[in-house]
């Protein structure tokens, strides 16, 4: 519906055949190999009819005629466009530009002799040039897919740099929060309830007294160790708050 909403089947024609068209489609085939914004042989079968295609195949095969100098009379000329039809079905219109120009410029092999033109000849030179345009697609689809892989290690890369940074920060907010009670509320934003925030902060820092308080004791063996396991103690319950709260929504 978008093609027929778009133009009219003379219109194509005009557009997309003959030695004006070969000569405004001025790109390579990698550029519009298989390219989904450019109508194939079978949209254009579709939208209108395959006479339309066929028309648009015979006058690239008139301005092929005109430029060697021979003729063919309307029966091969119509032969030769059905057959590729029915079996180039997949081409596009710029990859038929493509492939008609270079069939003029000598890249795909003779097929004049004399006064006579081969049409097997044509047909075998738009085999190699299929074969072309497979390769094409291939390496294609290869850069695509190393493109992807490398994006992916891309975002490996910048996940582990972002693990980084935010260790980092983790660091620099611990080291803060040694001299500031606010530094150490943004560390630990959930504290447990029992004890007030000044209290968690200084057993954390391995105060004596708070200490006790915290593991409810007269006296600590070893300040280093419990002032460890505080920490361990409220890590552990930020990331069960943490949690709980995801769970919640």
């Amino acid at each position: 519906m978008a093609l027929r909403n778009g133009s009219t089947a003379s219109q194509l024609v005009n557009d997309w055949s003959g030695t004006i068209a070969q000569l405004n489609c001025n790109v390579t085939l990698s550029e519009v190999v298989a390219a989904d914004n450019i109508p194939t042989l079978a949209d254009i079968g579709r939208s209108f009819s395959n006479a339309t295609s066929v028309e648009i195949i015979t006058k690239h095969l008139q301005s092929v005629l005109r430029y060697s100098g021979v003729e063919l009379t309307d029966t091969q000329l119509a032969e030769t466009a059905l057959s590729v039809l029915s079996s180039y079905w997949f081409l596009n219109l710029a990859e038929l530009c493509i492939f008609f120009c270079q069939l003029k410029n000598g890249s795909r092999g003779q097929f004049v002799w004399g006064s006579k033109i081969n049409n097997q000849a044509i047909m075998v030179a738009l085999s190699d040039f299929c074969n072309d345009r497979r390769s094409e697609i291939v390496r294609k689809e290869t850069a695509k897919r190393n493109e992807m892989i490398n994006s992916g290690f891309t975002k490996i890369e910048t996940y582990g740099a972002s693990v980084s940074v935010g260790i980092d920060n983790i660091r620099h907010l611990a080291s803060d929060a040694k001299g500031s009670l606010e530094s150490f509320c943004k560390l630990y934003p959930e504290l447990p309830v029992g004890h007030d925030a000044k209290t968690w902060w200084m057993a954390w820092k391995g105060e004596v007294e708070s200490l006790c308080k915290v593991f409810n004791c007269q006296s600590i063996d070893d300040v280093s160790d419990a002032s460890t396991q505080v920490g361990i103690y409220l890590c552990e319950y930020n990331i069960y708050c943490k949690k709980r709260t995801y769970a919640e929504r």
